[in-house]
């Protein structure tokens, strides 16, 4: 099932958590919604769940074909999990991911022998037989939300909707909730939204990510269209990290300082102010010039832990890089802190500030 959400906007008091946001979400696709707090997310997500109404009276929200917006929550069929389990704890584990089924209208109530059958099969999906008579206190926080999620499914939703799911967990868990809640998809191929701040989960687990700031969609695009091909600089910015540098358009280049990058992309903004965003794996580094457009830096620290080296330079502008290496390529340059090196731009994303 297909989800399309035309021109809704939310106001909360004086606060716009919506501007006439559209967005179409492909069959059985997970999709993230992606931004800082306050960007909309959360309300974009409630109100395609039937939590909230937009404001607005020419807004829609098509499943499929069939506008859902003055449908009430407990008929849109979508499943809900929320950031923080929202078990009921005097209720096993059986009787949680039972208990949708049971409340159904009698007349399409599943047997108590099929809703036996049916959570026996969501307790083999999320990897928890033999814990059915458990109760939440006596689960670890992410068999919790993987019990949240197999309550949520329970009822066969057509859409799934998940707030946050792993922002309450730790590091690790989240690490490998992540990568089972994208296994478990791959089974169940349900039209799949999530909410997240974590850019490095959004990127991992979804087919799309919907990058937003302050209720307005920057970007959608697969993970790679949205770090590699970002489209504002919002989305460069916010995606990954970054070095900035201010410049100008000179005959067709982007000059910043001593910086001269060559982009045909701004041939005609001649004279324009601009600004390049770097990532610290696009800055090559090394211990002696070859005269091709290099900045002398020093090297003011040397960060080695990790899977990558990171180096913090400046150049006599008094600028600061971040500059990402691989420990085979950071031992070829044999620099230690507060050595003399030369950088150069690899790659880079150039935005024009004003109009030419």
């Amino acid at each position: 099932m297909s989800i399309k959400v035309e021109h809704i906007s939310k106001s909360f008091g004086t606060f716009k958590a919506l501007d006439d946001v559209s967005l179409t979400i492909p069959t059985n696709k997970l999709v993230a919604l992606l931004g800082p707090s306050g960007s909309g997310k959360t309300t974009l997500l409630r109100i395609i769940a039937g939590l909230e109404l937009p404001d607005n009276r020419d807004s829609a929200i098509y499943f499929d074909e069939e506008d859902v917006v003055d449908r009430k929550v407990t008929d849109r069929q979508v499943g809900f999990v929320f950031q923080h389990y929202a078990l009921f704890r005097h209720m096993t584990v059986f009787e949680n991911i039972a208990f949708g089924l049971k409340v159904q209208p009698k007349k399409v109530r599943p047997s108590m022998e099929e809703i036996k059958t049916r959570v026996d099969e969501l307790l083999g999906l999320i990897q928890l037989e033999g814990l059915a008579g458990r109760y939440p206190n006596q689960l670890s926080g992410g068999q919790r939300q993987r019990v949240a999620l197999a309550r949520a499914l329970a009822v066969e939703p057509k859409v799934l909707l998940l707030d946050e799911p792993f922002g309450a967990l730790d590091a690790k868990v989240r690490l490998e909730l992540r990568r089972w809640l994208r296994k478990l998809h791959e089974e169940i191929n349900v039209t799949s939204v999530f909410v997240t701040h974590d850019q490095e989960e959004a990127l991992e687990v979804a087919d799309y990510v919907v990058v937003m700031s302050n209720g307005k969609i920057e970007q959608m695009g697969t993970p790679e269209d949205v770090f590699h091909r970002p489209e504002t600089e919002f989305v460069m910015n916010f995606i990954g990290q970054v070095n900035q540098f201010h410049g100008r358009v000179e005959r067709g280049r982007g000059v910043f300082g001593k910086l001269v990058v060559e982009d045909d992309e701004i041939a005609g903004a001649e004279n324009a102010s601009a600004r390049m965003f770097v990532r610290p794996h696009e800055i090559k580094v090394t211990s002696r010039s070859s005269g091709n457009h290099e900045v002398p830096v020093t090297v003011l620290h040397v960060h080695k832990a990790g899977p990558r080296v990171r180096l913090e330079l400046q150049d006599d502008e008094n600028r600061t890089l971040q500059v990402d290496m691989s420990h085979d390529d950071f031992l070829m340059t044999e620099l230690g802190k507060n050595d003399k090196a030369y950088v150069s731009v690899q790659n880079s994303r150039i935005f024009i500030s004003e109009e030419v």
